[in-house]
């Protein structure tokens, strides 16, 4: 059920579709990995997306993210599939308590702030751990003006004290910035990429 050792770690969750996971999900993982100081980064591969319309079939996009995720410090997650879950806060709160002396931080690309607050109990995500938002091409004012932002603007952490998101008690979130990765899952399904 849970994908590696987790005892006493700083550990990175980064959940999405992956439809199909690229090279732009690799670099958020990545990036987070090192400016957070982790040690892993469980991608946990959505049973599927209540915002979406298409999920893709979920054996082509696991098999995606763990050809992307190979890396001696990620592992790939099917937890939601396997308990049958569909909302990152009833995942967050399942691994916090199997999980008790484990440090999480939630993981997004800033592309996903626009929205995050059309995602099920995204409050109660953001008291339930850290979250390091990730630079991606075309986040832009959307993303620095969402709902999420605003809610939590007393929360935000100086990027340069990134390394300690994971020990910070919720709310507590920051922007990493990075060179922009311009992959994207969109452009990947477009038929002159299949």
């Amino acid at each position: 059920m849970v994908p590696g050792p987790h005892k006493g770690l700083r550990i990175g969750l980064f959940g999405g579709s992956f439809n199909p996971a690229h090279e732009g999900h690799r670099h958020v993982a990545e990036t987070a990995l090192k400016r957070l100081q982790l040690d892993w980064v469980w991608w946990i591969v959505a049973r599927g997306n209540p915002l979406k319309v298409s999920h893709g079939h979920y054996g082509a996009r696991l098999a995606s993210a763990e050809i992307v995720a190979r890396h001696p410090r990620m592992r790939v997650s099917t937890i939601e599939r396997d308990l049958n879950l569909t909302y990152t806060h009833d995942v967050i709160r399942l691994l916090e308590q199997r999980c008790r002396s484990t440090r999480f931080a939630w993981i997004m690309g800033a592309d996903s702030l626009s929205n995050f607050h059309r995602w099920a109990s995204w409050r109660e995500i953001a008291k339930q751990v850290p979250i390091a938002v990730i630079t991606r091409p075309g986040a832009g004012p959307a993303a620095r003006m969402s709902r999420f932002c605003n809610t939590f603007n007393t929360a935000r952490r100086p990027e340069m004290e990134a390394a300690g998101l994971a020990d910070a008690d919720p709310p507590a979130w920051t922007v990493l910035k990075a060179p922009l990765n311009a992959a994207s899952s969109t452009a990947l399904r477009k038929p002159s990429h299949v």
